[in-house]
């Protein structure tokens, strides 16, 4: 992870800059005291600086955000973990995790404790489409892929230790196959409803899909809002040609059909399944 700018005194001390800079600095605008004993340097990321300002870390879904992990977007507004002290005095202001609080001693919390914190902040559905996201990462990087893993498969369990089992249940729902949150999303949505999914399943001639629903319904997700580009576009329709000289149909989600639209769009999906359209067609029942 890039440097925040952020840091405690100490901390600037050991990075070079010494006493004199620091104080000339403050003088002319390059730094500038954020709280007692901590001070940010100019351009400094702004959720830093606001998470630190108002006494505590960035954390939680904020830090993991930070680092690529995929976070529902709802949950956009910064995430600040104090230490006790900060906690016990402004108790709304900051996220928790179960146990005690730990002392705030760099700008960013690391991977492992602001997914503590997530697993307080986030819903159900959250906890898994970021543990995906997690979990993903890490099994590409095993994989030899040009990633770098965010936490080991190991460190993301260890983070539910001390969980409530309501808690603890999403991480049996996880899939580090799932390539994107949107997809994980449809895939808990759609599993909720009774409807059975294959993650990534390998179809000849389209290599894998994001996701099958029976033997014929392939739905591809898209993870961001804008999802262009000529070469994508090409690839696209050279998919859906593909698909359809093997007899499939091809559901391409947008992220909004997901995000904002998606009791039409589960609705559009159950319409062709109570339609027996997403079965081969020896699977079909024969009309009365």
């Amino acid at each position: 992870m890039d440097d925040p700018g952020v840091h405690p005194y100490r901390e600037w001390i050991r990075l070079g800059v010494s006493r004199g800079d620091l104080a000339r600095g403050l003088k002319d605008g390059r730094y500038r005291r954020l709280r007692r004993g901590w001070y940010g340097r100019e351009g400094a990321d702004a959720d830093i600086v606001t998470a630190v300002t108002k006494g505590g870390a960035l954390s939680c879904v904020s830090a993991l955000r930070r680092r690529g992990v995929w976070v529902p977007p709802q949950f956009g507004k910064v995430h600040i973990r104090g230490d006790k002290h900060a906690g016990d005095a402004h108790p709304k202001r900051f996220c928790r995790q179960v146990g005690g609080p730990q002392p705030v001693l760099a700008a960013v919390d690391e991977p492992l404790l602001a997914l503590r914190h997530a697993l307080h902040c986030l819903d159900h559905e959250g906890i898994t489409v970021v543990c995906d996201s997690l979990l993903n990462t890490a099994r590409r990087a095993l994989a030899d892929e040009p990633v770098l893993a965010i936490l080991t498969r190991t460190e993301v369990e260890s983070a539910f230790e001390d969980a409530p089992a309501a808690v603890r249940d999403c991480l049996d729902r996880c899939d580090d196959r799932a390539a994107s949150g949107t997809e994980t999303m449809v895939r808990l949505r759609l599993r909720s409803k009774g409807v059975q999914v294959q993650v990534q399943a390998p179809i000849e001639g389209l290599g894998h899909v994001d996701l099958l629903v029976g033997e014929r319904l392939i739905i591809e997700v898209d993870s961001v809002k804008h999802h262009t580009g000529v070469q994508q576009y090409r690839e696209d329709r050279r998919r859906d040609q593909v698909a359809a000289t093997l007899g499939l149909l091809r559901m391409r989600l947008t992220y909004e059909n997901v995000v904002d639209e998606w009791d039409d769009t589960l609705n559009t999906i159950l319409s062709v399944v109570r339609q027996g359209l997403h079965r081969a067609p020896r699977h079909r029942e024969k009309p009365v």
